[in-house]
């Protein structure tokens, strides 16, 4: 069941990215993407099996769907919301995206532990929240840098 629920969150995320305008470019989408994964990989490995602050199941079919969520979903879902924040103007709806964004990753999360994929040994949900949220402001802060280093060009006036 945990497999199957992880597998259609990161093919929906995945099929409402690809139906909606995007704002950002295919090599802003793919450096944000790729950015994602290369931390959440990276944190996951630290946390999950450097500290062992969390435990990750055995069970091959429960794993892969961690794996989904780490690797699809997490860089999926920040880059869709990425698009979203810049077609819309108003901070409002910039800080609901958001807030909606950091919500789904946690509700995740919750059901990661329900099914008992994750199985948290010195680790509570607030942790996530900073995780996630932190994720969120260095994304926002990568995209604001590559489009600065990027667009830069010669001013001839």
């Amino acid at each position: 069941m945990a497999f199957a629920v992880f597998f259609f969150t990161a093919w929906l995320i995945t099929a409402i990215f690809f139906a909606i305008p995007k704002k950002l470019t295919l090599i802003e989408n793919t450096f944000i993407f790729m950015l994602i994964l290369v931390i959440s990989i990276n944190w996951s490995w630290i946390i999950y099996e450097g500290f062992k602050f969390i435990k990750i199941t055995k069970e091959p079919m429960n794993y892969t769907g961690f794996l989904f969520f780490r690797s699809v979903t997490i860089p999926m879902l920040l880059v869709l919301q990425l698009n979203l924040i810049h077609r819309s103007k108003m901070f409002g709806s910039t800080a609901v995206i958001t807030v909606l964004s950091v919500a789904t990753l946690l509700l995740l999360d919750g059901l990661s532990i329900f099914f008992g994929i994750t199985t948290y040994q010195k680790w509570n949900i607030f942790y996530d929240f900073l995780y996630f949220t932190g994720l969120h402001i260095v994304t926002y802060f990568f995209l604001w840098l590559f489009r600065k280093i990027s667009y830069r060009g010669v001013d001839y006036s």
